[in-house]
């Protein structure tokens, strides 16, 4: 079964109405497998599960857990519960967010967040485990920034007299001070355009010292990239412009 079949939709209103709803505070939304959410969601690149099998058996687990249901004589397919919330959702993205985690880290934390921007400042909210269970929320924009910083961070971070100046970088250093740095997170920002487009940022936000985190992002003017050192207002001021990003 493909995604094709699957139907699933949210009004203004009940948008409106979800805003309010994580305005007040994240919302979970339970877990799945990385099989589950492939043959909900489909052609998802980080999602893709390819055998048959697989898929048919993450079937018949949303149906034994009541989460699919169809008519008899109906080909189409309709997903109830929080997992049919989070598919309409999806499809009403105006841009994600990738954060990978580059270094090791306990198993019961996310190595990879997807992270999908919605109208009304909704955003929803992916955290994939070492076991490969995606534990799914939904969240206020600010909020998720305030949550991001927090775990990028995660620490006490200093901006230097010296550092607040971005100094470039070769694709050479980029890879020396990556694999030096007690914690690394990659951030991908895709914003689909109507032309067929898309505009991709791609970051490191790295620990280089004690009180020392460094924001790297390719260079403006050169095909380089360039480094700056961020405390937790700082990388928030760039998380909020990416999410501006049109």
């Amino acid at each position: 079964m493909s995604s094709e079949g699957i139907t699933q939709t949210v009004t203004d209103q009940q948008l409106a109405d979800l805003a309010e709803l994580v305005g007040t505070g994240p919302v979970d939304l339970g877990a799945y497998t990385q099989a589950e959410l492939a043959v909900v969601l489909g052609e998802v690149p980080a999602l893709t599960v390819s055998e048959d099998v697989v898929l048919a058996e993450a079937v018949r687990s949303l149906a034994a857990r009541g989460l699919l249901f169809r008519e008899p004589q109906d080909d189409v397919v309709s997903i109830v519960g929080d997992l049919g919330l989070i598919r309409a959702l999806v499809d009403m993205r105006i841009a994600t967010l990738e954060i990978r985690r580059g270094h090791e880290g306990p198993s019961d934390e996310p190595w990879r967040w997807g992270i999908s921007l919605l109208p009304e400042r909704v955003a929803a909210a992916d955290r994939v485990d070492a076991l490969g269970l995606h534990r799914l929320a939904l969240v206020s924009a600010e909020g998720l920034v305030d949550i991001i910083v927090e775990r990028l961070i995660d620490g006490r971070a200093d901006i230097p007299r010296d550092g607040a100046v971005p100094v470039g970088l070769t694709d050479e250093a980029v890879r020396t001070a990556a694999s030096q740095a007690t914690t690394s997170w990659q951030l991908i920002h895709r914003v689909p355009r109507s032309d067929g487009t898309q505009l991709v940022v791609d970051a490191l936000v790295l620990r280089t010292g004690d009180t020392r985190v460094d924001l790297v992002t390719p260079a403006p003017d050169d095909p380089g990239y360039q480094r700056v050192a961020v405390d937790a207002a700082a990388l928030g001021e760039f998380l909020v412009g990416l999410a501006a990003l049109r």
